[in-house]
């Protein structure tokens, strides 16, 4: 059974066909948005055709009938013959081209037309023979970037995004619970930590029928191969690529199982070392008293909370298990009380049609007052790219006489007036001061010239942060979870920057982002500087935070930390100090 991620990358792949085919633009317009909105849902295409059948999915917008029942195939069989018939069309390595940074379906259709380029090695040979230099479109710069983008493939290789992994780990673990031989049953791994980039699945089942569990997981419709099954473990390759892994234990032990697979390697390290510091042997199977060679008495192994209390410890969420001292804040009962769902009051950074949004702003306010928030920001681009349309001095009042508009159709939810600015290259923003000043919320952001040297780029983010009107850095590293890199810069002088200048800094939620990572959120706490958790919405249906909790929660964020967890009384005053 596929899952959201997954049809929406048939989609997004039928889009890249079509466009490298030269196919009418429109067409391919409605295949990519598709695969955007389905990427942005809520709730399984799965669980939407059960409870309503193809009038259900014809209610999700940009759906019509060709792609609901392209979809209903795909949920019913795992595959789609359409997308089969177009790749057979053209060499399978395109594909792999069009996803390096850098390319696309134009440049890899010249390069395949022109140079007979039809896989990635064909392509880096080309970029190294110093043949693309003077043609149109091309020079030094995009040669570059387009090694970059190689580079950056082969060092993601085998690694998929969390929202794709745990999207299918979790597709996985209701089938084996339809089966009603589970016990328990729980995710865990680094999917369970949420690290924002997966190898792999590791799910545990308790049951006291472990062959007919296995049978039950090996021959689900999504496996490809399977690598092993055995009596308590079992392996298989699912046909996204992802190797899933599953064993059953006796639900005796499934605490302790669970937080020796959950992991991280490192902190269960550092729990065994400390167990031994207490006299006592840690394991998968529980904690002992007595040594490796000699061990006695079972003191732990039914819950987790058990195996930490077992060395002295409160409970550890899985988030911080990654051996960054967490576990001497926990000795010091220092742990953080870590930011929730629940907390987020408000939006800070999401778009409409007024750019390159999907909706009006009436509609993407109504959305976020359903969704129980107390206030938005409409950050509208203010760009140079014209794809994304946006603010400019010519249509300023008009975009302002809009956003007064939804404030009258959408009663009881605060509505600032924002944008989301582009910072030049020399670190000025695109819009003049004399547009600034007529806003509420200024976002800036990166969104091109991405390869300048380190000491440029952090003097370019410094420029932007000390603007006295910008408000808060939209997703700092402008990075594309497995797709781009980060740009790279002096982090720790542009957060002391944001800290001395009162700018907030952005973790983004879209789950091509999540940006900041972890690491940086966490520095950025230390340092006292307000975060904003965004969903950077353009669409209704993207007004999601799931993933940017979690990415706050792995670096150790509590609600405090979180400029839109505040009232709306407490974040004016924070925005009028």
């Amino acid at each position: 059974m596929l899952t959201n991620p997954e049809i929406a990358a048939v989609f997004e792949r039928i889009g890249k066909i079509l466009d490298l085919r030269g196919e009418n633009v429109f067409r391919v317009r409605a295949y990519q948005r598709a695969a955007q909105v389905i990427e942005s849902l809520s709730e399984e295409l799965k669980s939407i055709h059960e409870r309503g059948g193809r009038d259900a999915l014809l209610e999700i917008p940009g759906i019509g009938q060709d792609l609901a029942d392209k979809i209903i195939e795909m949920l019913a069989t795992g595959k789609l013959k359409y997308i089969a018939e177009l790749q057979k069309t053209m060499p399978k390595g395109l594909f792999d081209i069009m996803e390096i940074s850098g390319m696309g379906p134009k440049k890899t259709k010249m390069l395949w037309e022109k140079y007979d380029i039809k896989n990635i090695a064909e392509l880096e040979k080309l970029m190294k023979s110093g043949k693309l230099l003077k043609v149109k479109g091309w020079g030094e710069k995009s040669v570059e970037n387009v090694l970059t983008g190689i580079a950056a493939k082969r060092a993601h290789s085998g690694r998929t995004s969390l929202p794709t992994g745990l999207a299918v780990a979790e597709m996985l673990k209701e089938e084996l619970l339809k089966t009603g031989l589970c016990d328990k049953i729980e995710i865990a791994g680094s999917v369970r930590r949420r690290k924002d980039t997966i190898g792999d699945l590791d799910i545990l089942v308790a049951s006291k029928k472990p062959e007919k569990v296995m049978k039950a997981f090996c021959t689900q419709k999504d496996v490809a191969q399977i690598l092993a099954q055995g009596e308590t473990k079992s392996s298989v390759r699912l046909k996204n690529g992802l190797q899933a892994d599953l064993r059953v234990l006796d639900i005796n032990v499934f605490g302790a199982a669970l937080h020796y697979f959950t992991g991280s390697k490192e902190h269960n390290v550092h729990i065994r070392q400390l167990g031994i510091k207490h006299g006592l042997t840690i394991s998968e199977y529980g904690v002992y008293k007595g040594t490796a060679e000699k061990k006695g008495k079972l003191m732990a192994s039914k819950t987790e909370e058990d195996i930490y209390r077992a060395v002295g410890l409160p409970f550890i969420e899985p988030e911080l298990r990654e051996d960054k001292w967490e576990v001497e804040a926990a000795q010091k009962k220092m742990l953080p009380d870590l930011i929730t769902l629940s907390d987020l009051r408000g939006d800070l950074h999401l778009h409409s049609n007024f750019s390159d949004g999907a909706a009006t702003m009436i509609e993407m306010a109504q959305a976020a007052k359903n969704a129980g928030l107390e206030y938005i920001a409409i950050t509208d681009h203010g760009s140079p790219m014209g794809m994304v349309y946006g603010i400019k001095e010519k249509n300023i009042k008009e975009y302002l006489k809009k956003i007064d508009e939804a404030r009258k159709a959408v009663p009881g939810i605060h509505i600032l007036a924002g944008t989301e600015v582009d910072i030049l290259e020399d670190g000025s923003l695109y819009l003049s001061d004399k547009i600034l000043k007529q806003l509420d919320w200024v976002v800036a952001s990166i969104h091109g010239h991405f390869k300048m040297t380190h000491a440029a780029m952090t003097k370019r983010i410094i420029r932007a942060i000390e603007h006295p009107l910008v408000n808060v850095i939209a997703h700092p590293t402008a990075r594309l979870l497995l797709k781009r890199d980060p740009i790279e810069y002096d982090m720790e002088a542009v957060l002391k920057a944001a800290s001395k200048n009162n700018v907030a800094m952005e973790i983004n939620a879209s789950i091509e982002r999540l940006d900041l990572n972890d690491l940086h959120a966490k520095r950025a706490k230390e340092l006292g500087i307000m975060l904003t958790i965004d969903s950077d919405a353009h669409h209704p249906r993207d007004l999601s935070y799931r993933f940017g909790i979690t990415q706050a929660r792995r670096g150790w964020i509590e609600k405090g930390d979180v400029l839109n967890t505040k009232s709306w009384k407490e974040f004016e005053k924070w925005r009028n100090a």
